[in-house]
């Protein structure tokens, strides 16, 4: 998924639902990830792409889950965090959207090359 694509998806999520049913939404996705061996790089979320809220409840879903983070938020305003792990709560918050009706037509395509596989 391309980055403007993701900042799109977690902005529109943040329209869609309210403060409780986004944190649940969030704390979800990085419950059920599960890590494969092998590298993994990582990957910053800034502030300006997944917006304040975001930051603050990825970092207290991460921390609830026993994830180390490092102390960017308040400084720099960004998270840190292994490359599949944003693609999985991304693609977790794209599911939600596609499902509820809430998605635009591109996070649509988006989603559908994925379930193929494309």
């Amino acid at each position: 998924m391309h980055r403007e694509l993701e900042s799109v998806v977690w902005l529109l999520v943040q329209e869609a639902c309210d403060a409780a049913a986004f944190e649940a939404l969030i704390q979800q996705a990085v419950d059920s990830f599960k890590r494969e061996p092998g590298f993994d790089p990582l990957v910053r979320l800034h502030t300006s792409d997944i917006g304040a809220v975001g930051v603050r409840v990825l970092a207290k879903a991460l921390l609830q889950r026993g994830f180390k983070i490092e102390p960017f938020t308040d400084v720099c305003g960004y998270l840190q965090l292994r490359s599949r792990l944003s693609d999985h709560i991304c693609s977790s918050l794209q599911e939600y959207l596609v499902n509820g009706g809430f998605a635009t037509e591109e996070i649509q395509e988006d989603q559908l090359a994925r379930d193929l596989g494309l």
